[in-house]
């Protein structure tokens, strides 16, 4: 297990933290990110997350983030995104 930071960003200030989330890999990363996107949805918002060395593993933009959450959701679960 690794650590990562999670950043919320608008206007290249952070306006979000969230520190030291437990993942297996930074691929596990994807859902926390979604989350935070829904929750920090506005236009020009982005999401950086940081490995436990301050490395950027992912910068995406918000919009992104929510297109690449909704496009990854299986057939069985559009009802459920729906209701995000």
């Amino acid at each position: 297990m690794h650590l990562y930071d999670f950043e919320v960003l608008r206007d290249g200030a952070i306006v979000a933290t969230e520190r030291g989330v437990r993942l297996a890999d930074a691929r596990a990363a994807w859902p926390e990110v979604a989350r935070l996107a829904r929750r920090h949805n506005q236009p020009g918002g982005r999401i950086r997350v940081k490995d436990q060395t301050g490395r950027i593993v992912i910068l995406t933009g918000v919009v992104s983030a929510l297109r690449h959450a909704t496009a990854a959701l299986s057939p069985r679960d559009l009802p459920r995104a729906a209701s995000l």
